[in-house]
């Protein structure tokens, strides 16, 4: 099979960021479209765009049909037993809310039990702690090993005559872990529990068949299968989909509906699908189906392997280099650390070379908790990756590992701009709208914002107190706050990701020695386009600067109506 013709057909993958070609290593986040989905979306809104099941036009005709193919084309990917045990959802997150409302609900009493593991997304976690409150019901979580396996002796003791549920992930978002989903699936069917599959990371890289796993339920988002956004499946067996009352209401879920004698349900499986459903995007899964089924599977597993596999060699050369995690079966998925940089500095740093990745929690914070760490570096692969573009990675983490991508502009020297306050040094916001702005170079700018960070008067320990943390922020944040005689504010605030001590610097700049009433009134959204700056943070990024600026604003307005700061 050629991979590069293969590789072609995704138009996103052929652009540049940041002036170097585009390395995308986040398909555990989504993946990139083809061609095919794309131009598939496109001409339903062309020549095809009606609503389906209700029209008496032709158009309409045309868009059921097709409507109602993609979901047998998704039946016979997942191997169901009918078409029937497809139900369209926006998403996995969706779908398990839905089971968990809809089967879970009515079904629990309290002291039943949900079993859960430490490898599961949000998704899978904040839904069974919502019914479980609701319901009296408890959860129990299976532990992993310190290399990301689940403690396969821990699952079995856990299982009792109490556990109803089991739901659990098929493939870790976080570490790559692949759990052994059909011998789990038989331990827990052999007393009598329901068992959820979380599939989102599974298919876009494993052959599913749902009755040969024997689960109830599995589920998986089209995104992440180079299908659009906002469409997902739920697969469930029949007999309980049936048994399952209806979890949203409205349009196309309704038999029949009247004031006098009531509503009586539609059939399966538009009992659950109510309202317009997203019908470009079902009809790009299906697309999308077909073009990975067009291919040699067998054969983009083995690619994938062997990405996986170089970037652990070449990675492991690298000093400080940590790898977060080696699962014994593991997808294209590799979490790690670089000792000497905050996860969210090395993800601005690639990106600067054209590198795509995922810095953070990665929404699974209990699994977090169990590694003891903030946060990890995620390069997630997919059969259009190359070789190359692993070497290219490994470069530049050996080139971030020495220190190389915080070289200075030699237009500005960071040290000029501190002065003195209350706190230590501080920064002169004149010299730094001068400064930066004279940086024509974002590049440039983004280096020099980082050696504002490096020079950030650093918080002691005993200064990171929970009491001043900034909520809101994906590093660790703090912020502290003293008045002085004439009532001006003086803030002094510190993070563990060098970037957001940067942009700490900047807001400091602006804010620091003002009135209350002035900090309220400055036009901080306005200074920031001045520095040209907020068209380049990142959703994180952007996230965090905006929690720094709300909490020096709550300061300022509690000092401004005489309470205590």
């Amino acid at each position: 099979m050629d991979l590069l013709s293969v590789r072609q057909q995704f138009p996103a993958l052929q652009q540049q960021i940041n002036d170097h070609p585009l390395i995308y290593l986040d398909n555990a986040a989504t993946s990139q479209k083809p061609e095919a989905v794309i131009k598939t979306v496109e001409q339903f809104y062309r020549t095809q765009n009606a609503n389906v099941h209700r029209g008496a036009h032709q158009l309409s005709e045309r868009a059921t049909s097709a409507f109602e193919a993609a979901r047998s084309t998704v039946k016979q990917f997942l191997n169901a037993a009918s078409a029937q045990e497809i139900i369209w959802t926006r998403g996995t997150t969706e779908g398990i809310n839905l089971i968990a409302q809809s089967y879970a609900r009515p079904l629990l009493q309290p002291n039943d039990e949900i079993l859960l593991t430490e490898l599961e997304h949000h998704a899978n976690i904040v839904p069974w702690q919502i019914v479980a409150q609701q319901t009296g019901a408890l959860i129990r979580v299976v532990p992993i090993h310190d290399n990301g396996d689940l403690n396969l002796q821990r699952f079995s003791e856990l299982l009792n005559e109490k556990t109803r549920i089991v739901s659990l992930t098929h493939i870790s978002n976080a570490l790559g872990s692949i759990n052994p989903v059909a011998g789990l699936v038989r331990q827990a069917k052999a007393i009598g529990a329901t068992v959820v599959i979380d599939g989102a990371q599974a298919v876009p890289h494993l052959e599913v068949d749902v009755q040969r796993l024997g689960c109830d339920f599995y589920l998986f988002s089209g995104h992440k299968l180079f299908a659009p956004t906002g469409i997902g499946v739920l697969y469930g067996r029949k007999p309980l989909l049936e048994a399952m009352p209806p979890w949203q209401s409205g349009g196309e879920m309704i038999n029949h509906v009247s004031f006098s004698s009531g509503t009586t349900y539609n059939g399966l499986p538009f009992k659950f699908e109510a309202g317009t459903p997203n019908i470009s995007g079902a009809l790009g899964l299906a697309e999308a189906i077909r073009f990975l089924t067009a291919l040699d599977r067998k054969a983009l597993a083995r690619h994938e392997r062997a990405l996986m596999n170089k970037a652990v060699e070449l990675c492991a050369m690298i000093p400080g280099f940590k790898r977060i995690g080696s699962p014994t079966a593991c997808a294209s998925i590799l979490s790690f650390q670089l000792e000497s940089h905050h996860q969210q500095d090395v993800g601005l740093m690639l990106d600067q070379q054209g590198i795509a990745l995922r810095t953070g929690h990665h929404c699974a914070m209990p699994l977090m908790a169990r590694l003891g760490l903030p946060g990890t570096i995620r390069a997630s692969f997919c059969f259009y990756n190359t070789l190359d573009e692993v070497e290219r990675l490994a470069q530049a983490l050996e080139q971030i590992s020495q220190g190389g991508s915080f070289a200075v502009a030699e237009t500005v020297s960071a040290q000029s701009i501190f002065d003195d306050s209350p706190f230590g040094r501080e920064i002169r916001a004149p010299e730094i709208l001068s400064q930066l702005t004279a940086l024509k170079s974002w590049n440039d700018r983004y280096r020099e914002i980082m050696q504002l960070g490096k020079h950030l008067p650093a918080f002691t320990s005993s200064m990171k107190h929970e009491q001043y943390r900034i909520s809101g922020c994906e590093s660790d944040a703090w912020l502290r706050v003293i008045r002085d005689d004439q009532g001006a504010l003086w803030f002094a605030a510190d993070s563990d990701a060098r970037i957001i001590r940067g942009l700490i610097a900047l807001v400091l700049a602006a804010l620091n020695g003002r009135l209350p009433e002035d900090i309220l009134a400055f036009d901080i959204e306005g200074y920031f386009d001045q520095l040209n700056l907020t068209r380049h943070l990142s959703p994180s990024r952007g996230n965090g600067l905006k929690a720094i600026i709300e909490a020096v604003r709550e300061q300022a307005l509690r000092a401004k109506n005489n309470e205590p700061i």
